[in-house]
């Protein structure tokens, strides 16, 4: 079991929405992770044979994270900021997979019954892997819109307490543990890659880069097909996308979060968006160079490199942030990417 390492009196520093995280909230977050969690290894990929010890792509490997992905930093963070009796009643959360599975395996060392909410369409990997941690997969659809609705839903009905995955501060906080790691394993860096789905993890690893080191370089990553961060930061202001169609499924957001976006706005330098040609290219580029396996949204971050949609001379750690992918997803990736 995982005991109590904070209470929320003496948590985060954020007391409301329109405060941003400190560079301090992103320390403490860190310092109270579990020595269950990773620090995850940085490891170069080299475009072929004459750039091996000359490259300037490293990839930050959550993919080897416990439960496969970066997530579970999150939700530990989360759920240390709980009431006793919050934690006892459980928690519902929606999930397009990772941190369906980061909650119910940080519940399952915390004790805590956790209830995830998912779309029809998502990955029987994941909802697999999520059960097997003790998770209960709630179906809710396959509009992502409705997830959060249905989490307050069946809160009310079950007299759990509610996470919502974009809009709880310390959830970012404990995302941005990423960014610390990256500056310590790699102080020589000069541009951050991360994917883009709600703002979280890129809002996150941004504000810990940009708080100590200003100088760095950081770009979010997003898909063509789910590109509602793209538009959002050009509109300066949250907007929702009407069509989203895209193999990495596990950037399913529609519109940024509110919280996250403010962090955008204020410390990312840019976003840029990969076709799905590319991604899947991204992903055999790892698996056979780097020899790591990435789910789709998980070498998104990646791609924006290996596409040349950044730039490729200076030193660069794309955060790669997942792997939990099936095999009929591994073939059907090589096959786009061929």
């Amino acid at each position: 079991m995982v005991t109590d390492l904070y209470t929320p009196e003496t948590a985060l520093g954020i007391r409301t929405m329109n405060d941003l995280l400190s560079l301090s909230d992103i320390k403490t977050a860190q310092s109270r992770l579990p020595e269950i969690i990773r620090t995850t290894p940085i490891v170069p990929i080299s475009l072929d044979a004459k750039e091996i010890g000359n490259e300037t792509l490293f990839l930050k490997c959550e993919n080897m994270q416990v439960t496969g992905a970066y997530k579970v930093r999150a939700a530990f963070t989360a759920m240390q900021t709980l009431s006793e009796a919050d934690r006892a009643g459980g928690i519902v959360v929606a999930s397009s997979g990772n941190f369906a599975q980061a909650f119910a395996y940080a519940g399952r060392l915390m004790e805590t019954p956790v209830a995830v909410v998912m779309l029809e369409s998502t990955s029987s990997y994941k909802i697999a892997q999520t059960e097997g941690h003790g998770g209960e997969v709630i179906l809710c659809g396959t509009d992502a819109m409705n997830r959060q609705p249905t989490v307050e839903r069946v809160a009310l009905e079950r007299q759990m307490k509610p996470i919502d995955t974009w809009e709880y501060p310390p959830l970012m906080a404990g995302h941005a543990s990423i960014g610390l790691e990256i500056l310590q394993q790699c102080p020589d860096v000069k541009q951050v890659l991360v994917p883009v789905s709600s703002g979280g993890v890129a809002g996150g690893v941004a504000t810990a880069i940009k708080l100590q080191r200003p100088d760095v370089r950081v770009v979010g990553v997003q898909p063509e097909q789910a590109n509602a961060a793209f538009l959002s930061v050009k509109e300066g202001k949250p907007v929702e996308i009407n069509n989203w169609d895209t193999i990495a499924d596990g950037l399913s957001a529609r519109r940024p979060g509110d919280f996250p976006f403010r962090h955008l706005q204020a410390y990312l330098d840019d976003i840029v968006l990969v076709s799905e040609r590319e991604i899947a290219s991204a992903f055999r580029t790892i698996l056979f160079r780097a020899k790591q396996v990435g789910e789709p949204a998980g070498v998104v971050a990646a791609a924006g490199f290996l596409s040349g949609k950044v730039d490729t001379k200076v030193a660069t750690v794309a955060v790669l942030t997942g792997g939990n992918v099936g095999e009929d997803v591994v073939q059907d990736m090589l096959k786009m990417a061929a």
